[in-house]
């Protein structure tokens, strides 16, 4: 796997991570359960001889996961699997998100949001008002509802929210939480002047100890030598242990076989330092290395956590602030966050978790008045020594960890009421196995890798060879991204104009023949592991035009004269030849002069070029699509030539702008703001150099700055719109399809009646789980 690749995986995962970070019983010296309840998959009773007893009620869901981390902590937790169990027992936070990943803001006494054109009811533990000032800073006003009560029985407040706002905000803090990179008053000023010890010996620089006050000469060798001997190893070891837990090793779980993910060849029992010599002989610079080959962490963040306590503690580097101003408690149950500028992704990390004081920090040291915040600043060593048994406000409570399964067990002091479901297990598998597990009885709800075999597996499980049957009902759920393909504006023109009339019309005869055969070609190569989508969003974002919504369409639909290309009774055959025609005159109103008797444009004299990175083997949805416009194009006189190209020669022909045309797909953020991929200032090689359409549009990036602008949902939803009507009109995306995730849930011991509606990755299957019911 590309490391860069792999980067912006980890940075999409690691954005939802630190959502969640601080979002939101005595403690346990172990982490096991004396008599942890069975499973409730036990055979049936057999027919015939003796009569068998009644079954009892079954009180158990076993659901299949990944390996944890075993960091199940509100502030720490580094993998998604350890996130679910955080979700269970501490809750996401005050604010819930909806269907469509847009946060309730009103949802403390319920709320109703639409989606796919159904209402849904929401609740949720806070209200939000946001007030945008006169002098562009803003106010985010939280209410708390006051009947929240831990699941230890000790009523929760805003005094618990506001500790752990102030761990998130720690200087040593060195959890996924970004909350500190807001422009909330006072953040700077009260993290500045303090760092870890570990942090601050790298900053002093290895040019031999001087004395200080900050650490001693032994600490200093001790980081260095760590830093310069181990820290590469474990590096490597972060990699090869990401790989490992993943599955995405082909031959065995060797450290070779984990190198050869990345691109390297090592030897048979190579170890992880020599995987960290091969990565350092790939590039000019140990740190290009560094930032390039990650798997999350850094050299210097191994060397502090590894290194242990004394080295995460905070240190004195000069002065701070006692507080931060724009956290202010205004109440009990109310407090308000003032920001010097208003960002329109801020309310992601608005929803705050519910985090016992009383668990995770000190009440003896929790003083408001006196800037006192549940723990010595600098030291947040009482907080990670509760990262194995979390404690919260969610339907869940934590009853251990043993043998590869975490136990819950129902809270009877939840808000939403006491789950149905007594017991959840939490028990390590493979993914090869969630399927299998799931039939035979090992597991009662999984989340398998989609793909074509998992699909073939489900279907023969049931009698009627359905997704959803007698033994398996399957969920799909959209995934958290779209594929696409792209025209470069810059280089697909006419006259070097790209944003006349005549270059948009060019662009639109393309997208139109690209568009009509999508339907067949991405049903043949995913079937039913993706759908093919019409608007240049991801159909999980709120702002995604939804089928019910007025003057919804599909992509590239209407002629050159505004009229509809297709209508429903028209066969395959029939919409490729109106999509033809329709293309045509697009082609007529470039420029393109068109020989009636021929059949053909006589003047297109210009060869176009399409990427596609399928590795040289056709592997890739869009490869067919674009095969089958190039026919049809041949056949009217212009030349479109279908590349299958290798990945990196794809990636360098994009980054650089010089793929006129190209297929990637998006990995979508949780807010919808355009500015990085559409915005005139990232064209042309500017700025981010994101904007690889060279889309250059006064209006267009008007309604951008105004969606950014906004914190109004339904404003910025209808400016998102418009937005993408003018995307569209350039002729510069069209968005191919939607891929799917899916759960896997027992027919037969799980009650599917009792499963969220419309489920998608911001309303999943735990959503409702104070609902949910086994059989």
């Amino acid at each position: 796997m590309n490391g860069k690749k792999l980067l912006y995986l980890l940075l999409a995962v690691a954005m939802l991570v630190s959502l969640a970070a601080c979002n939101g019983a005595k403690p346990a010296e172990e982490t096991t359960v004396s008599n942890p309840p069975v499973s409730g998959n036990e055979s049936e009773p057999q027919s015939g001889g003796e009569e068998q007893p009644a079954e009892e009620p079954r009180d158990t869901m076993v659901y299949a996961t990944a390996t944890f981390g075993q960091k199940f902590s509100p502030f720490f937790a580094t993998t998604a699997y350890d996130m679910e169990v955080v979700d269970l027992v501490c809750t996401t936070g005050l604010l819930p998100y909806d269907r469509g990943g847009a946060m309730i803001l009103d949802g403390m006494n319920g709320t109703t949001r639409t989606y796919n054109g159904t209402d849904y009811p929401y609740e949720g533990m806070a209200n939000c008002e946001i007030v945008q000032n006169d002098d562009g800073s803003v106010d985010y006003n939280m209410t708390m509802r006051d009947d929240i009560v831990f699941s230890d029985g000790k009523p929760a407040d805003i005094d618990d929210v506001i500790f752990g706002i102030y761990v998130c905000m720690d200087p040593t803090y060195d959890g996924n939480s970004t909350l500190y990179a807001l422009p909330i008053t006072g953040v700077e000023e009260y993290r500045s002047g303090m760092d870890s010890r570990g942090n601050a010996i790298f900053a002093d620089g290895e040019n031999g100890y001087t004395e200080n006050d900050k650490y001693t000469e032994d600490q200093y060798n001790e980081f260095w030598a760590y830093y310069n001997d181990q820290a590469g190893a474990d590096f490597a070891q972060e990699i090869v242990d990401y790989c490992i837990s993943n599955g995405y090793n082909s031959a065995d779980d060797s450290v070779a076989a984990c190198a050869a993910n990345w691109g390297y060849e090592l030897e048979e029992g190579a170890t992880a330092k020599d995987f960290w010599d091969a990565i350092v002989a790939a590039y000019d610079t140990v740190e290009e290395a560094e930032e390039v080959e990650t798997a999350g962490s850094t050299r210097l963040q191994l060397t502090v956590a590894n290194l242990g306590e004394a080295y995460q503690t905070g240190v004195e580097t000069g002065e701070s602030a006692p507080n931060i101003a724009g956290i202010i408690r205004t109440g009990d149950y109310t407090m308000t966050v003032h920001m010097d500028s208003y960002d329109a992704t801020a309310i992601y990390e608005m929803a705050f978790g519910v985090n016992p004081l009383h668990y995770y920090g000190d009440e003896a040291l929790y003083d408001y008045a006196n800037n006192s915040f549940g723990f010595k600043k600098g030291d947040l060593s009482g907080v990670k020594a509760k990262t194995t048994v979390p404690l919260g406000v969610g339907p869940y409570t934590f009853e251990g960890y043993a043998n590869g399964v975490v136990t819950l067990k129902a809270n009877p002091n939840y808000y939403k009421g006491k789950p149905a479901i007594e017991y959840l297990q939490m028990k390590e598998a493979v993914d090869s196995d969630y399927v299998p597990g799931t039939i035979t009885g090992t597991f009662d709800f999984s989340t398998p890798s989609i793909n074509d075999a998992t699909l073939k597996a489900i279907k023969d499980a049931n009698s009627n060879d359905e997704l959803t049957g007698d033994v398996l009902t399957t969920y799909l759920i959209d995934y958290r991204g779209y594929g696409y393909l792209g025209i470069n504006a810059d280089l697909v023109n006419i006259n070097n104009e790209p944003a006349s009339d005549a270059s948009k019309a060019l662009r639109k005869g393309f997208m139109t023949l690209f568009a009509v055969y999508r339907d067949t070609v991405i049903n043949s190569y995913y079937g039913d592991r993706a759908s093919v989508i019409q608007y240049p969003i991801s159909n999980t974002s709120w702002a995604a035009p939804q089928p019910a919504d007025e003057g919804y369409r599909q992509a590239y639909s209407l002629d050159v004269d505004g009229n509809q290309i297709y209508d429903p009774s028209m066969s395959a055959e029939q919409r490729y030849a109106a999509a033809r025609e329709a293309a045509i005159g697009y082609f007529k109103a470039a420029g393109f002069t068109y020989d009636e008797e021929a059949g053909k444009f006589t003047d297109a004299s210009a060869t176009y070029e399409i990427m596609i990175p399928g590795s040289g083997e056709q592997d890739h949805p869009a490869y067919g699509v674009a095969i089958a416009a190039s026919e049809v194009l041949e056949e009217l006189g212009i030349k479109l030539q279908v590349n299958d190209v290798v990945t990196s020669t794809w990636n360098n022909a994009i980054e650089g702008n010089t793929a006129m045309m190209w297929a990637a797909a998006w990995q979508a953020s949780l807010d919808p703001d355009m500015t990085q991929v559409y915005r005139s200032d990232n064209a042309h090689g500017k700025g981010t150099n994101s904007n690889h359409y060279s889309v250059d549009d006064a209006d267009l990036d008007a309604l951008i700055d105004a969606g950014r602008a906004s914190a109004d949902t339904e404003e910025r939803k209808s400016i998102y719109r418009d937005a993408m009507d003018i995307i569209m009109d350039w002729g510069c995306e069209l968005p191919l399809y939607q891929r799917k995730n899916c759960y896997v849930a027992s027919s037969i011991r799980v009650d599917n009646e009792t499963m969220p509606k419309e489920m998608t990755p911001f309303h999943n299957w735990y959503s409702e789980i104070e609902a949910l019911e086994v059989k």
